[in-house]
């Protein structure tokens, strides 16, 4: 073949060819033994020659490395709107919206105080006369309010409980917040919004 001029996709297959019937050597040249030398005082010495004479000598035969594989597809957490998260299907991974939308709550209550859930809103909570979160159940000056909640979709209330105004707002301390421990698990309901 005189003068034969290869191509980008002649040249990137001879490549891959060339890589892959290398990468097998390397592999198997990896693949060996050792000696396992036990002097008189018990003590054990791996090397790659001969024990000495005084020495008790056994072969370790190692193993190749494994091929390397890709990285395993977790799949995308997201939440259903119970208390348990579940994976989505892989048109959803791929930007394609399930033909449910996936919903959150924003919660009002009585007496003024809006927050988010993604779960089920509280029927009712309990907070003091000027609004404010009450953390015990003292006589003076707490009441209950009732709380109506609004389906919304996630990534909507996902947007409100982040912007930069809403930690003034009354109920942000009631907004259902991940901890840091469920978010770098994934867990996140907001991850992907």
């Amino acid at each position: 073949m005189r003068g034969h001029r290869f191509n980008g996709r002649q040249a990137a297959g001879l490549l891959a060819i060339v890589l892959a019937g290398s990468c097998g050597l390397a592999r198997a040249a990896f693949a060996e033994s050792v000696y396992k030398c036990v002097g008189a005082d018990h003590a054990v010495a791996y090397q790659d020659h001969a024990c000495a004479g005084t020495q008790a000598e056994s072969r370790v035969e190692i193993a190749a490395a494994p091929p390397p594989s890709p990285s395993p597809d977790y799949g995308r957490a997201s939440h259903d709107g119970s208390r348990g998260f579940v994976r989505t299907s892989a048109s959803a991974r791929a930007g394609i919206r399930d033909r449910r939308e996936i919903v959150s709550y924003e919660c009002r209550t009585a007496n003024g105080e809006v927050f988010y859930r993604h779960g089920a809103c509280p029927h009712q909570i309990t907070a003091d006369v000027a609004g404010t979160t009450s953390r015990k159940r003292s006589g003076g000056g707490s009441s209950s309010f009732s709380v109506t909640a609004e389906a919304l979709p996630r990534g909507e209330v996902c947007r409100r409980m982040a912007l930069a105004g809403s930690i003034g707002r009354a109920g942000h301390e009631r907004d259902e917040n991940v901890s840091t421990y469920d978010r770098n698990l994934g867990r996140d309901p907001c991850r992907y919004f």
